[in-house]
């Protein structure tokens, strides 16, 4: 749970007149343009006004005074979570007689301490945006990395997104049951997606923000939905894509079949009043519909060794086609097959939202998304290797807003957060009753490719938040509340491995492994509460004070079906014990300062220190039920237990001397937090649209979670510490990590026909537990540069009107608009592997030794296909008992980057009415952005190569890619 003030933001000011004397008890208007929405407050004494709790919009602000012309300010841009500082200077004159200024709400941010940044709603309709994932913004903030991935878009401030919350109008998105977050078009991410033509404006917070936002420590995106407003309007659109007009991936050559892909993405927009200035209403819905091809390249067994296995091994082999090619050269059983298969995806999402202004005092606000989707992913040749995927993410919002007096705000909110889905390993009942079987010799596997998996998990959230405003100070109290439900059923699923053909023939498995659970029901409750006072402690100073306080229970089973693993006396607690006892003095101070040194308000000075701290999701406490007996199913077996035992047909592996695997959860928990503090400068340059950023940003966090090998094998035997069970997977604190950076931004908001935000990040980052280690006892010595360093990072999106060619016909020489995002970042951290165990307790992590005087960096270096020298490192010796001498992370991969391009052209049909065009090109110039090259020395075929590009067409940094399209708007 991680919320705000729900979907609003400030504005304050000091009023004075022309000698710069302060002019108290003035009345000051703030009305919302379009929908009427108004609010009256009283300067002070000290001609301070502060207008709290104002929802997203454009405000017109109008100041009257007795003895002073009237003043209106119009086009006052207000975002989430801002708190505009406006200068008002009133001329003397009649009160009948008005001043009139209109320009948009300044950029710099001179009574806040909070870094991140807006992207507004012209970006976000405009920017291109592949397969239109709204996620795909986050990048456009200092010090965000954005690497790809669909649901997990990045890292920041030395921290994976895991540490960033995402919200829908204050109200929390982020899983309950994952790390996993927003996500895009089809990812499976267990939150509704909104569509990006219902997002009105995207807030990200990065540092220093205020004690109202909790449970992160890395930052928090908030999306605001839009609204209706006194006017109808609305639009239309579809967007499509063809591989016809795609590049090919970089180790996919001419002459290779190229996988087909289409995507259809189509939908629409209405919202206006339903009772005008009262009663508002805005609607959304979106559909994609997906294919994409899958060619696979395999090699499966020939018909003749087919006839030659017995009766009850046959099956399983027969349901993997015959081949279509050639017998492999140097393995005779084996012939190739080439086939293909296609995946599926049709996704629905819709949003309704209402809007209700009762009185100039009250005001209420509701909001429904509900995606429903189904997606077909295959994952082998076999029959029926493939999954479905029916999902019906929702999430709601309800929020009530009262102004008590002017100088006293309350809102209260309930928010909805629910994920309903479930995944079936699809096939005729004969195929599901063969176990997931792997033959060796590079042979396709068989058998169902998945768990069938049923999954509910719901998150309740309430809370209340009271502005006061006191003189110079503004402050809030607040508490939220919430309660966690996580079901998670999965079916038992059986595994078998061979090590070749001849082995599975003689049906003598290697390994034998079942798994599964019943559904536990994991439940938590949260509470929060914070004091932030904002104090205005002179015209030119502005402090940020607060503090927030957070409570965990200990989650349970619904059932008291969950039990921890005591690693001490190496048995399993009885069902129901407190899993760790869960820490009450989770006590967040913050502290910052905004000083505006000069008298022209043009330069800013920010600093800021403050603790963030982390929440603890389901997911790592969602395996703990599998440790009572009969609850859960979890066993591996091994042939050197009892070389007699065969694989078909599948033997009940319990009752053998088989392992079962066992979770544990450290029962001194501390909750994680981080220490995060900034310091930097803005400038406005050129004019009151453009402004410069520069500062240093630095994070240290505190006491981790990482999971490790709770069951090492005695140094020389095969002989675990507890013989009876197998690996345990231990969740153990005291992880650290530190992060320093050089934050720049340059941001000229859209004027004149151009907009523009340019980010760059040189960073740092250190950690002991972002990987598994070589020595499991001996933390400290892993501290390195983090698997998520990223020491350069530029990013820079851009919107241009292309100016009317007055040689050209109206009709094509106006209209055009060029937008575009292009990334450039450093490459990721490699660290180099044995696949070797010198102490003979289970752990192969090991890194190598160097050969000295060979140099690392080849003679003949070649990205992709040789990046290392492998005669420069020596891998460790099993048995030796000495660890590798290279340390951590010690080499870097390939750098990416990416120029994302979008050309329009819009036809204005009528004044309200019109029409656009779009060209989109995604990795417009083709880069490869390849993954990390292989690190394991003892694997000479892939090491120092990079045999594959980052992500699937459409993503960011996969091959180049086009969508085409159609909007209508009114």
């Amino acid at each position: 749970m991680c919320l705000a003030q729900l979907d609003t933001g400030t504005i304050v000011g000091i009023i004075s007149d022309t000698s710069g004397a302060v002019i108290p008890d003035a009345k000051v208007v703030v009305q919302e343009v379009n929908t009427a929405a108004r609010v009256e407050v009283t300067a002070d004494g000290s001609g301070r006004f502060v207008a709290p709790a104002l929802r997203v919009g454009i405000y017109r602000v109008s100041v009257a005074v007795g003895g002073f012309q009237t003043y209106t300010r119009e086009g006052v841009r207000l975002s989430v979570n801002d708190r505009l500082d406006l200068s008002i200077v009133l001329q003397p004159g009649p009160i009948n007689e008005q001043v009139t200024v209109v320009s948009q709400a300044p950029v710099l941010e001179t009574a806040s301490t909070t870094l991140g940044a807006v992207v507004s709603e012209q970006q976000i309709t405009d920017l291109p945006l592949s397969g239109r994932a709204v996620d795909q913004l986050a990048r456009l903030a200092p010090g965000v990395v954005y690497l790809g991935r669909r649901s997990t878009s990045g890292q920041g401030q030395g921290l994976w997104t895991p540490g960033t919350r995402w919200l829908v109008d204050g109200g929390d998105s982020s899983q309950v049951d994952s790390d996993l977050a927003y996500g895009g078009y089809g990812s499976q991410a267990r939150v509704t997606r909104i569509s990006v033509d219902a997002v009105g404006e995207f807030r990200q917070v990065n540092s220093m923000y205020s004690a109202e936002y909790g449970q992160s420590g890395m930052g928090v995106v908030n999306f605001i939905s839009k609204s209706g407003t006194n006017e109808y309007h609305g639009g239309v659109f579809e967007f499509l894509r063809n591989n016809a007009f795609d590049a090919r991936d970089y180790f996919n050559k001419v002459g290779s079949p190229q996988p087909p892909f289409r995507m259809n993405q189509f939908g629409g927009t209405f919202g206006g009043p339903i009772i005008h200035d009262k009663l508002f209403f805005f609607g959304d819905y979106e559909g994609v519909r997906q294919s994409q091809g899958l060619i696979y390249n395999v090699f499966v067994p020939t018909q003749a060794y087919r006839d030659s296995l017995a009766p009850e091994l046959r099956p399983a082999v027969n349901m993997l086609p015959l081949p279509n090619g050639p017998v492999s050269p140097t393995q005779p059983l084996l012939a190739s097959l080439v086939t293909s298969r296609t995946n599926i995806l049709n996704e629905n999402t819709f949003m309704l939202k209402g809007d209700y202004q009762a009185s100039v005092k009250d005001h209420f606000s509701a909001r429904y998304n509900y995606n429903r989707s189904f997606n077909l992913q295959y994952f082998g040749v076999a029959e029926a290797q493939f999954r479905n995927i029916p999902a019906t993410p929702q999430t709601g919002m309800i929020s009530y807003t009262r102004t008590i007096s002017p100088s006293l705000v309350n809102q209260f909110g309930f928010f909805l957060n629910r994920w309903g889905g479930y995944t079936t390993a699809a096939g005729t009942d004969a195929v599901r009753a063969f176990p997931q079987t792997n033959f060796g010799d590079g042979t396709a596997s068989v058998g169902p490719s998945t768990w069938d998996m049923d999954i509910r998990n719901t998150l309740f959230t309430y809370m209340d938040t009271l502005s006061w405003i006191k003189g110079a100070h503004q402050m809030k109290f607040g508490f939220q509340l919430g309660a966690m439900r996580a079901n998670k059923l999965v079916n038992e699923q059986e595994f078998a491995t061979f090590l070749s053909l001849a082995d599975y023939k003689a049906n003598k498995p290697y390994s034998l492994s079942t798994e599964g659970w019943p559904r536990p029901g994991i439940r938590g409750k949260t509470i929060d509460a914070f004091v932030q006072d904002d104090w205005r402690v002179s015209r030119n100073l502005t402090m940020n004070l607060g503090v927030r306080y957070k409570y965990d229970t200990t989650p349970t089973e619904s059932h008291g079906n969950i039990a921890n693993f005591d690693v001490v006396t190496g048995q399993v607690d009885p069902p129901g014990t407190p899993l760790f006892s869960s820490p009450k003095l989770n006590f967040g101070p913050r502290i910052g300062l905004a000083y505006t040194p000069f008298r022209s308000q043009k330069t800013v000075i920010r600093a800021g220190y403050g603790i963030f701290h982390i929440y603890l999701n389901a997911a790592e406490t969602q395996f703990l039920p599998t440790n009572i007996k009969g609850f859960g199913n979890r066993y591996s077996f091994n042939i050197q237990q009892d070389p007699t035992v065969k694989a078909f047909p599948f033997p009940d592996i319990s009752r053998f001397p088989a392992t079962t695997t066992i979770y544990a959860f450290n029962k001194d928990w501390h909750r994680p937090y981080t220490q995060n503090w900034n310091f930097n400068i803005q400038q406005s340059v050129l004019d009151q649209n453009t402004v410069l950023q520069v500062g240093y940003v630095g994070s240290h966090g505190v006491d981790f979670d990482r999971a490790v090998e709770g069951n090492l094998f005695i140094p020389g035997t095969s002989v675990r510490t507890y013989p009876n069970l197998g690996s345990i997977n231990y969740t153990v604190g005291g992880a650290s990590n530190a992060y320093h950076s050089l934050q720049t931004a340059f941001k000229h908001r859209m004027s004149h026909g151009m907009g523009f935000d340019a980010y760059y990040t040189w960073s740092h980052g250190f950690d002991d537990g972002s990987a598994n280690g070589q020595i499991p006892w001996d933390r400290r010595s892993e501290w390195a540069t983090s698997d998520l360093d990223t020491r350069h990072n530029l990013t820079f999106a851009y919107t241009y009107e292309v100016p009317t060619w007055k040689t050209l016909p109206n009709w094509l020489g106006s209209g055009w608009q060029l937008n575009g995002i292009t990334s450039m970042r450093a490459g990721q951290p490699i660290n180099l592997l044995s696949n070797r165990d010198p102490f003979g307790i289970g752990v192969t992590t090991a890194r190598p030794n160097f050969v000295p005087g060979v140099d690392i960096v080849p003679a003949n270096y070649d990205l992709p296909s040789n990046q290392i020298n492998i005669a420069a490192f020596a891998p460790v010796v099993n048995g030796s008992k000495q660890w590798g001498a290279v340390g951590r992370n010690f080499l870097t991969g390939p750098p990416a980057y990416n120029w994302d391009f979008s050309l329009f052209k819009t036809i204005q049909v009528t004044e309200h009415q019109r029409v656009e065009f779009r060209a989109e090109l995604f990795n417009m110039f083709n880069t490869p952005q390849f993954n990390n090259p292989g690190a394991t020395v003892t694997s000479p075929a892939s090491f120092g190569k990079s045999l594959s590009t980052q992500t699937a067409a459409g993503s960011f940094g996969s091959y180049r890619s086009m969508q085409f399209g159609l909007k209508y708007n009114f």
